[in-house]
């Protein structure tokens, strides 16, 4: 008898675990408006994470909702209305059965009910909320569709940037596929076609997906792989290092994260086609394929060519074309997730010479239209090539001058967030990464006649690098506790051929001439950071984040001229190399014909340093919080080039960059109030403390100089947006700053003493090219009839402020300065039905003629008349007035 009573017993309990599994499980709620009016009609979709199952449901007339016979499991609850943003929430139901969701939907802003993109999955890398951005104890700007449409249709990376607090942005073209310098608040990164006057290059962080993509050796990073900016979700700016978790290698200025279009819960295609001023077409797509099997995937891509402002007396129109392509796929468990994702850009272009702004500088050419031929002629004579003489647009003939640039990249990456428990979350990212960069200079006039040794460059450098970053996070009730490191490894060649095909040098073959300047030298640097730190909150209004990071470089150099040229063919005997080479004929190395830039032996240096930061924010009011913190810092120096650490310079002598930095603030979020509806306002102010830096500078003869110095930068970045109406919205950004080097070392490297004989040492220079005001501001407004909108003007405009030139005649900061300038932007677009949009996008809308960057030549670019064109002002100029015209679909 009790047998079948433990029998009944078992077989009642088991239908119950089986009914429960088979779906007993319940989530419900309410939906309800800002105002806390119930929203009837809304679309409630609830994804098991697990199987993909979805099931669906509409809210009552009173914003009611309930999703019945659910397994227990892991679930993405999201609700979805018409002219509202979407609310999306994960729940469990593993541990009980049933549990409520309340949603609260916020009305859409005017560029998303235009612009749809479908809302991020979760585990995907969503656009940071306002909300987000007050709660933050750091200064965080965060760019979405509304801002980056302002750089343009055929803007790229850099031109988006633009639109941050105390950005500089300059270069030689007017697309995505040339290459820019960046500077945030005074703080270099990249290489726009000129590398005078900037400090410690690369001391900027830049993540693509949160993948670092700045080239670990030399820290800098190729503006032009970025160059389709429909592929970008939205852009992200860390003032300052960050917490120890979230930088890398090279965040001593910031970090600017780029984040693509992720992986989205509905399915969503988007195609966009633009062609505009100097033949500029552009054509790109997003494919979000929604869910799919427990996947989501999003594909996207785009190409785009077009010629330069600048013209030539042959009718050579510099031209460039770029392309890009990007996959991620996301795989939700009920534990976690797992992604997948890839990313190719490859951008190429003829890059314009810099142009003297007097023909006193006197550069004149001779050309002959019917044979083509050119050449450089004396002052006075020929055809002077100046701003105020050939025209502020003017460029060179192709055969007098002509070099094309071609920057790479490729890189696959996964992720792993696994939850431990419901406090413990690890994460795991792994990539792998190339970088290629290619410049082929095939004619130069200026660079000397044939038979001269050094008319033409090859230059094609590369880096493979491969990361891993692990992190541990757990919750407890005051604490959140992180732990992690990273370890990255890169192998960089640099490797360069200035040769003289009259002379049988030849860069493609690798084989130089004599007279010619190579190098080919190859560094393996290995990054590896620790670092913990606790948030500690011990209210909810309190929050205190100290942290510590250890952080150790290691180069190990070789130079390897020897193995990689042919130096036999021209009886090539390098002037200058490693003794581990002796030349017989040379026992001391001082003898020789052609001039190795990377002369120095093979070594390997290793330095270290320890990073302790803190940062505190409070919330006295839910709208409000101020916030401050100090962090240091370090940074390995630039390699590679022609010359510098472990080619030129002892690298026994190399120190770390140190980054010294406060900042205090305050930030006010304002969600309903009459005007101030959707309000986010920030100001900060910030210090830098910059010792140990390195200032790089290189002429037109491809020879590289370093010099050291400790300098500071202090100022007040202030950044609002504001959707005051639901057809309204409105952005500003200003930054104020003061720098100067505290000491400056001429044409040494960092860490050389100024007591030191023949060093000149100069105290309170200017930091050259950090304006002292910057600004943008931005008013979209939508013509509406109906609730529907009808024509959106959207006008923006951004001033850079006057700034410091650089001198390569003293290789120091100089008193001269170029003007501020500033550029109006005005589009106009038109949502023609659900599924189509036709816009039209006018930058320079006044053709205001101004350069970008301005720099004092040493003459080395037009070296024939190094007498005359040194001491001469060269820059390159901003783009003019242009239109562009783009129709766009979304299904």
């Amino acid at each position: 008898m009790k047998v079948r009573v433990i029998r009944l017993c078992l077989v009642i309990l088991s239908c119950a675990l089986m009914a429960w599994t088979q779906g007993t499980g319940k989530i419900s709620g309410k939906v309800v408006d800002v105002s806390g009016s119930p929203v009837a009609g809304a679309s409630i979709t609830v994804t098991d994470l697990t199987s993909g199952t979805v099931t669906r449901a509409k809210t009552a007339a009173n914003g009611q909702f309930s999703a019945n016979r659910l397994a227990p499991d892991r679930y993405l609850v999201t609700v979805e209305k018409t002219g509202f943003d979407a609310f999306v929430q994960t729940v469990s139901l593993t541990t009980q059965q049933s549990i409520a969701v309340n949603a609260t939907l916020t009305v859409a802003t005017l560029a998303q009910s235009v612009v749809v993109r479908g809302t991020v999955i979760p585990g995907a890398r969503p656009q940071p909320t306002r909300e987000q951005v007050l709660k933050s104890d750091q200064t965080i700007r965060v760019l979405d569709r509304k801002q980056l449409d302002a750089a343009g249709p055929v803007a790229g990376g850099a031109q988006m940037i633009s639109y941050t607090p105390g950005a500089n942005v300059f270069g030689y073209g007017q697309s995505g596929a040339t290459k820019y310098t960046i500077q945030l608040n005074g703080i270099n990164q990249g290489w726009g076609g000129e590398a005078s006057g900037f400090i410690s290059p690369g001391s900027l962080g830049i993540t693509f997906d949160g993948v670092p993509v700045s080239d670990v050796a030399t820290g800098l990073w190729q503006s032009a792989t970025m160059p389709q900016n429909l592929l970008i979700q939205n852009l992200s700016v860390t003032y300052g290092p960050g917490d120890p978790e979230n930088r890398f290698y090279n965040n001593i200025g910031g970090g600017v994260e780029f984040t693509p279009i992720q992986p989205t819960i509905g399915t969503h295609l988007s195609v966009q086609a633009t062609y505009g001023s100097y033949n500029q077409k552009n054509i790109a797509f997003v494919l979000n394929t929604g869910g799919f099997h427990g996947w989501s995937t999003v594909i996207s891509g785009g190409a785009g060519s077009g010629d330069s402002f600048r013209t030539a007396p042959d009718g050579f129109n510099n031209h460039s074309k770029d392309g890009a392509v990007f996959a991620k796929t996301i795989r939700m468990f009920s534990s976690g997730s797992f992604e997948l994702g890839g990313y190719y850009s490859k951008a190429g272009g003829f890059r314009n010479q810099t142009i003297p702004m007097s023909k006193s500088a006197g550069v004149y050419y001779t050309y002959d239209p019917t044979t083509g031929a050119c050449a450089a002629d004396t002052p006075g004579q020929g055809t002077s090539y100046a701003q105020d003489s050939s025209g502020f647009y003017s460029g060179l003939p192709y055969n007098c001058y002509n070099k094309y640039d071609t920057n790479a990249l490729w890189m696959i990456y996964s992720r792993e967030n696994l939850l431990l428990n419901s406090t413990t979350t690890l994460t795991n990212m792994t990539w792998y990464s190339v970088i290629h960069r290619l410049h082929n200079r095939l004619s130069d006039v200026f660079a000397g006649p044939p038979g001269s040794g050094q008319i033409n460059e090859w230059n094609n450098p590369h880096t493979d690098t491969f990361g891993d970053e692990l992190g541990l996070s757990k919750v407890l009730p005051m604490n959140t506790v992180a732990v992690g490191a990273y370890y990255i490894h890169a192998l960089y060649n640099s490797q360069n051929d200035f040769y003289d095909p009259s002379l049988g040098g030849n860069g493609r073959a690798m084989t130089p001439n004599q007279g010619a300047k190579i190098r080919s030298g190859y560094f393996d640097q290995d990054d590896v950071a620790l670092y913990t730190q606790d948030t500690f909150h011990p209210i909810p209004q309190l929050r205190i984040t100290p942290g510590i990071r250890f952080v150790a470089f290691q180069t190990s150099y070789s130079d390897q001229a020897y193995r990689v040229f042919d130096l036999t063919t021209n009886n090539v005997v390098l002037s200058r190399h490693c003794s581990l080479y002796p030349k017989p004929s040379d026992p001391f190395q001082l003898v020789g014909n052609t001039t190795d830039q990377g002369s120095i032996c093979a070594s390997h240096e290793s330095r270290t340093g320890v990073e302790p930061s803190i940062s505190a924010g409070v919330m006295p009011y839910h709208w409000l919080t101020i916030y401050g913190g100090y962090s240091t810092e370090y940074h390995s120096p630039s390699l590679g080039g022609g010359g510098g650490m472990f080619q030129k310079v002892d690298p026994t002598s190399y120190l770390l960059a140190e980054g010294k930095y406060a900042q205090v603030g305050f930030k006010v979020h304002f969600t309903s109030s009459p005007v101030l509806k959707n309000t986010i306002f920030g100001l900060s102010y910030y210090h830098l403390d910059y010792d140990n830096q390195e200032i790089d500078y290189e002429t037109g003869l491809g020879n590289e100089y370093t010099s050291g110095g400790s300098s500071t930068f202090h100022g007040v970045n202030i950044f609002f947006d504001d959707d005051p109406m639901s057809n309204l919205h409105i952005f500003a950004n200003f930054n104020g700053e003061a720098a100067h080097f505290v000491t400056f070392i001429a044409g040494n490297p960092p860490g050389t003493s100024c007591s030191t004989a023949g060093v000149n040492c100069y105290n309170n220079l200017p930091v050259s090219y950090t304006p002292n005001t910057t600004m943008n501001f931005g008013v979209y407004y939508g013509i509406a009839r109906h609730e529907h909108v009808l024509i959106e003007p959207r006008l923006s405009f951004n001033y850079t402020g006057s700034q410091h030139l650089w001198n390569n005649l003293t290789g120091a900061p100089d008193s001269q300065t170029m003007p501020g300038f500033g550029t109006a932007n005005l589009s106009f677009v038109a949502p023609i039905k659900k599924y189509l949009n036709l816009s039209l996008h006018l930058t320079n809308l006044f053709n205001h003629k101004y350069n970008e960057y301005e720099y004092i030549s040493s003459g080395g670019y037009f070296t024939p008349f190094t007498g005359t064109s040194a001491g001469a002002v060269l820059g390159y100029p901003g783009a003019p007035l242009s239109t562009y015209g783009t129709i766009s679909f979304q299904f």
